[in-house]
Protein backbone atom coordinates (compact mmCIF):
# COMPACT_ATOMS: atom_id res chain seq x y z
CA UNK A 1 0.00 0.00 0.00
CA UNK A 2 1.22 3.46 -0.74
CA UNK A 3 1.23 6.69 1.26
CA UNK A 4 -2.27 8.16 1.77
CA UNK A 5 -0.87 11.69 1.40
CA UNK A 6 -0.26 10.98 -2.30
CA UNK A 7 -2.72 11.91 -5.00
CA UNK A 8 -4.52 8.71 -5.94
CA UNK A 9 -5.99 7.83 -9.32
CA UNK A 10 -8.12 5.11 -10.81
CA UNK A 11 -8.50 3.47 -14.20
CA UNK A 12 -10.25 6.35 -15.97
CA UNK A 13 -7.77 8.94 -14.65
CA UNK A 14 -4.76 6.85 -15.69
CA UNK A 15 -6.30 6.19 -19.11
CA UNK A 16 -7.06 9.88 -19.69
CA UNK A 17 -3.57 10.86 -18.49
CA UNK A 18 -2.10 8.34 -20.95
CA UNK A 19 -4.10 9.87 -23.81
CA UNK A 20 -3.49 13.52 -22.85
CA UNK A 21 0.22 13.19 -22.12
CA UNK A 22 0.69 11.18 -25.32
CA UNK A 23 -1.09 13.78 -27.43
CA UNK A 24 0.97 16.62 -25.98
CA UNK A 25 4.21 14.63 -25.97
CA UNK A 26 3.76 13.92 -29.68
CA UNK A 27 3.74 17.63 -30.58
CA UNK A 28 7.52 18.04 -30.46
CA UNK A 29 10.93 16.41 -30.41
CA UNK A 30 12.74 17.68 -27.34
CA UNK A 31 13.30 16.63 -23.74
CA UNK A 32 10.01 18.10 -22.49
CA UNK A 33 7.98 16.22 -25.08
CA UNK A 34 9.90 12.99 -24.46
CA UNK A 35 9.22 13.35 -20.73
CA UNK A 36 5.48 13.60 -21.43
CA UNK A 37 5.65 10.42 -23.52
CA UNK A 38 7.46 8.69 -20.66
CA UNK A 39 4.75 9.69 -18.18
CA UNK A 40 2.09 8.73 -20.71
CA UNK A 41 3.50 5.20 -20.96
CA UNK A 42 3.69 4.99 -17.18
CA UNK A 43 0.02 5.98 -16.84
CA UNK A 44 -0.95 3.57 -19.61
CA UNK A 45 0.80 0.66 -17.91
CA UNK A 46 -0.93 1.51 -14.64
CA UNK A 47 -4.33 1.60 -16.34
CA UNK A 48 -3.62 -1.82 -17.89
CA UNK A 49 -2.63 -3.09 -14.45
CA UNK A 50 -5.98 -2.00 -13.01
CA UNK A 51 -7.87 -3.53 -15.92
CA UNK A 52 -6.07 -6.86 -15.56
CA UNK A 53 -6.44 -6.92 -11.77
CA UNK A 54 -9.96 -5.56 -11.40
CA UNK A 55 -12.34 -5.82 -14.35
CA UNK A 56 -14.80 -3.54 -12.52
CA UNK A 57 -12.08 -0.83 -12.38
CA UNK A 58 -12.73 0.00 -8.72
CA UNK A 59 -9.04 -0.34 -7.79
CA UNK A 60 -7.11 2.89 -7.21
CA UNK A 61 -3.40 3.61 -7.08
CA UNK A 62 -3.08 3.17 -3.32
CA UNK A 63 -4.07 -0.49 -3.83
CA UNK A 64 -1.40 -1.05 -6.48
CA UNK A 65 2.28 -1.99 -6.17
CA UNK A 66 4.43 1.06 -5.50
CA UNK A 67 6.70 0.80 -8.56
CA UNK A 68 6.50 4.52 -9.24
CA UNK A 69 8.25 5.44 -12.49
CA UNK A 70 9.97 2.05 -12.87
CA UNK A 71 8.55 1.08 -16.26
CA UNK A 72 10.55 -2.14 -16.32
CA UNK A 73 8.88 -3.23 -13.05
CA UNK A 74 5.41 -2.43 -14.41
CA UNK A 75 6.17 -4.50 -17.51
CA UNK A 76 7.32 -7.38 -15.30
CA UNK A 77 4.27 -6.97 -13.02
CA UNK A 78 2.00 -7.20 -16.06
CA UNK A 79 3.80 -10.33 -17.34
CA UNK A 80 4.18 -8.74 -20.76
CA UNK A 81 6.12 -10.84 -23.22
CA UNK A 82 9.01 -9.60 -25.32
CA UNK A 83 6.62 -9.66 -28.28
CA UNK A 84 4.26 -7.23 -26.51
CA UNK A 85 6.75 -4.62 -25.39
CA UNK A 86 10.40 -5.31 -25.95
CA UNK A 87 12.60 -4.83 -22.89
CA UNK A 88 13.18 -1.11 -22.47
CA UNK A 89 16.59 0.15 -23.55
CA UNK A 90 19.22 1.51 -21.20
CA UNK A 91 21.13 4.72 -21.83
CA UNK A 92 24.30 6.66 -21.14
CA UNK A 93 24.40 10.29 -20.06
CA UNK A 94 26.65 13.00 -21.42
CA UNK A 95 27.55 14.31 -17.98
CA UNK A 96 30.65 14.38 -15.82
CA UNK A 97 28.40 14.60 -12.75
CA UNK A 98 26.52 11.36 -13.46
CA UNK A 99 29.08 8.71 -14.28
CA UNK A 100 27.13 5.50 -13.63
CA UNK A 101 26.24 3.99 -16.98
CA UNK A 102 24.26 2.51 -18.47
CA UNK A 103 21.15 3.69 -16.65
CA UNK A 104 17.78 1.96 -16.66
CA UNK A 105 14.90 3.59 -18.50
CA UNK A 106 13.18 4.86 -15.37
CA UNK A 107 15.97 7.41 -14.95
CA UNK A 108 15.24 8.87 -18.41
CA UNK A 109 12.42 11.06 -17.10
CA UNK A 110 14.86 12.55 -14.57
CA UNK A 111 17.46 13.31 -17.25
CA UNK A 112 14.81 14.99 -19.38
CA UNK A 113 13.28 16.82 -16.42
CA UNK A 114 16.62 18.24 -15.31
CA UNK A 115 17.99 18.91 -18.80
CA UNK A 116 20.85 16.41 -18.55
CA UNK A 117 21.90 15.30 -22.04
CA UNK A 118 22.04 11.63 -22.87
CA UNK A 119 23.81 9.83 -25.67
CA UNK A 120 21.80 10.82 -28.80
CA UNK A 121 21.58 7.28 -30.18
CA UNK A 122 20.44 5.97 -26.79
CA UNK A 123 17.86 8.75 -26.56
CA UNK A 124 16.60 7.85 -30.02
CA UNK A 125 16.24 4.20 -28.97
CA UNK A 126 14.29 5.21 -25.86
CA UNK A 127 11.92 7.43 -27.84
CA UNK A 128 11.40 4.63 -30.39
CA UNK A 129 10.66 2.22 -27.53
CA UNK A 130 8.21 4.71 -25.98
CA UNK A 131 6.44 4.99 -29.36
CA UNK A 132 6.13 1.18 -29.61
CA UNK A 133 4.97 0.97 -26.00
CA UNK A 134 2.40 3.71 -26.64
CA UNK A 135 1.01 1.78 -29.63
CA UNK A 136 0.81 -1.40 -27.56
CA UNK A 137 -0.94 0.39 -24.68
CA UNK A 138 -3.41 2.08 -27.00
CA UNK A 139 -4.43 -1.33 -28.44
CA UNK A 140 -4.72 -2.89 -24.96
CA UNK A 141 -6.88 0.00 -23.72
CA UNK A 142 -9.24 -0.37 -26.69
CA UNK A 143 -10.00 -3.85 -25.29
CA UNK A 144 -10.64 -2.48 -21.78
Amino acid sequence: MSDDNKVHAGFSQFKKAFEDHWENGSKGNDQSHYMLKFYSVECGLKSIYIHQSDKCHKMISKDMPDHGHRLELWIKELNLSARSIYPPPQFKLYSNINIKSPMTIYRAHEAWRYGVAMDPSDEHKIVEWLDKAGDFIRKKLMEA
